[in-house]
């Protein structure tokens, strides 16, 4: 018998938020934004970036999306 772990989706969330703010945390994030609305958003590019490589990397389950 093969048993197969699937995270619930507060388990996904859970866990991207934590990598989310590990990679990029609050203070970053801010200064992405405040540049931003001063019309350089390079940073913010970045961390929308890194943000969706993070959603890639900890997808929900099909199971737990329904």
């Amino acid at each position: 018998m093969k048993i197969k772990y699937k995270p619930t989706s507060a388990e996904v969330r859970k866990n991207r938020k934590e990598e989310y703010l590990s990679q990029y945390p609050i203070e970053i994030q801010l200064e992405a934004l405040t540049e931003a609305a001063m019309g350089r958003p390079e940073k913010l590019d970045e961390l929308v970036k890194g943000l969706s490589d993070i959603r890639e990397s900890l997808p929900f389950s099909e199971e737990a999306t329904e």
